[in-house]
């Protein structure tokens, strides 16, 4: 910053110089004086020292260039370092705050000068006014002030003009500096940035992978579970229904059980009591042998008899509760199987719709195929005619033209034979043969016209036929499965197809091939269609050859 510091000084040197002169005009001004005529030498005085001030500034405007160049290296070193940096701004804000306080003296000092510039120059001219006597005029003197006005004006327009552009350079070279330490940082940051921005791109995209390839194995893990699930699921229905089961024999057991042993335990009672009173009637038997014994054994034996019936009822009534256990199991069994049989029911009912909806479906595809059929046949038909026509049209299309050009040539052979005649005999027949010659291209145009509508037709036909023919493939592949070959085996070989060059004779015997052979074909569709016909006829002709074999081998000739 020494350039600057350098224009400061000048600067500081001009504002001493001119409150110096500003102080010594004070000083020495008089008490007393002509004030009119004062100036106009003061000035004169003012403007020999204002050249020597304005000619100082010039080699600052020469230095501008080298301290500019200066000014580019700092910048680049001190972008280096941020140290440096701090301290390069520290400087220039100091710098520019002195300048700033220069600049408020030096206008400040302007002020002053201006305002005691007309003492001094009164001061001054009188000196001069006394010492010299010159008889100058006023007018002059005006003159020579405004000359003089106009320079330091001058002068002080470039001072200012170099200020402002000191400041502006400055100003540009410190957003500069700034801009480019800022830009550099800036791009470092973004660099940075940029590479961590990509680091991050990276390990986020490894970790996309490693989530995919753990959300693959997750949904692989959890279809597994699925299926798994399913099986554990079915399992445990069938345990739940073997439980149920096994539940209810356990309690059928169970019942069995607790009857068996209330059974038991009563004809056990009884058997015990029958004992008893057998015991009872052994040991009175023994003791006593009179009558009276006698009636008490048949007392006993009655007694006896009673258990027995009573252990038979007992026994029956044990019967009958089993019998109405057997009968509600028997209920429950029938009320099992009247279900199974219901749903049964109701699953042969779905088929059964299922099986008339498909033989709708068939019925409706085969009433499809029959009216396809029926166009191809019509359309088949169609052609044959149109190609009858278009046969007949070209042999008589070819007949006339074969007579026009018999015409034509006998006409040339008239005309070549025929001794020269005067100019009205061959205006006449020019005429009539420009007639006759344009007769016969008004009937070429017609029956070209006729032949190419004809020839549109049969394109369109054949276009039409292949299309048809296509479609009733594609339906015969659909349907008719049987056997790939047919339509190749239906075709109709070329020696056997009618040509315009044929002769009656060969045209009916075509025509019958041809009646036959869709006679077989219709022949071998029905029996497709209808295969218990098939079999019948297979049957029919295999019993015909066996009573033919049976016949010739039983019978001798007489």
């Amino acid at each position: 910053m020494s350039w600057f510091q350098d224009l400061a000084g000048k600067a500081e040197n001009i504002l001493t110089k001119i409150d110096q002169n500003a102080a010594t005009v004070l000083q020495t001004r008089p008490a007393a004086g002509d004030v009119e005529g004062a100036p106009l030498l003061e000035v004169s005085v003012m403007t020999n020292k204002v050249p020597s001030h304005a000619t100082a500034p010039k080699p600052r405007v020469s230095a501008k260039g080298p301290l500019l160049t200066k000014k580019s290296p700092r910048g680049m070193v001190r972008s280096a370092s941020s140290a440096s940096n701090e301290k390069y701004l520290e400087a220039e804000a100091e710098t520019h705050s002195s300048k700033s306080e220069k600049l408020n003296m030096f206008e400040t000092s302007s002020r002053r000068s201006s305002l005691n510039s007309k003492q001094d120059g009164t001061v001054i001219d009188m000196n001069e006014v006394v010492a010299e006597k010159s008889s100058y005029t006023e007018l002059e003197a005006n003159h020579d002030i405004e000359k003089e006005l106009a320079a330091t004006k001058i002068v002080l327009a470039e001072i200012k003009a170099e200020r402002d552009e000191l400041k502006t350079e400055l100003d540009n070279t410190l957003s500069q500096q700034l801009t480019n330490g800022e830009t550099e940082s800036k791009l470092l940051e973004f660099e940075l940035l940029c590479q961590s921005l990509s680091e991050e791109k990276m390990m986020l995209a490894g970790k996309v992978l490693s989530i995919e390839e753990a959300n693959s194995k997750y949904v692989k893990s959890i279809s597994e579970l699925e299926s798994t699930i399913a099986k554990h699921i079915q399992s445990e229905q069938e345990l739940n229904s073997k439980l149920e089961m096994a539940r209810l024999e356990t309690q059928n057991a169970l019942t069995e059980l607790q009857q068996y042993r209330v059974r038991a335990h009563a004809t056990l009672q009884l058997k015990e009591k029958t004992i008893e009173q057998l015991k009872e009637q052994m040991n009175g038997g023994k003791n006593d042998g009179s009558p009276d014994t006698n009636d008490a054994k048949l007392n006993q034996a009655e007694q006896i008899l009673q258990i027995e019936l009573e252990q038979i009822r007992q026994e029956k009534a044990n019967l009958l509760e089993e019998l109405t256990t057997l009968n509600e199991r028997m209920k429950q069994r029938e009320g099992h199987w009247w279900s199974a049989e219901e749903k049964l029911k109701v699953t042969v009912q779905e088929l059964e719709q299922n099986v008339q909806q498909l033989q709708q479906q068939i019925l409706l595809e085969s009433d499809k195929y029959s009216l396809l059929e029926e166009n191809f046949k019509l359309k088949q038909n169609e052609l044959a005619t149109a190609q009858e026509d278009l046969i007949k049209q070209r042999t008589s299309f070819t007949l006339r033209l074969r007579e026009k050009e018999s015409e034509n040539n006998k006409l040339r052979n008239r005309i070549q034979n025929r001794p020269v005649s005067p100019l009205s005999d061959h205006g006449e027949r020019l005429a009539s043969l420009t007639q006759s010659l344009v007769q016969k291209q008004t009937a070429l145009e017609t029956v070209t016209v006729e032949r190419n509508a004809l020839r549109i037709q049969l394109e369109k036909l054949e276009n039409q036929y292949r299309n048809t023919a296509s479609q009733v493939r594609q339906q015969r592949a659909v349907y008719l499965n049987s056997n790939v070959t047919d339509d190749a085996k239906s075709q109709v070989p070329n020696f056997m197809l009618e040509t315009p060059f044929d002769n009656n004779v060969a045209r009916r015997m075509k025509r019958a091939y041809s009646s036959l052979d869709s006679i077989g074909i219709r022949l071998g569709v029905f029996l497709r269609r209808y295969p218990l016909i098939r079999i019948l006829v297979i049957v029919y002709v295999a019993v015909l050859h066996l009573w033919v074999m049976f016949v010739l081998l039983s019978s001798s000739p007489n």
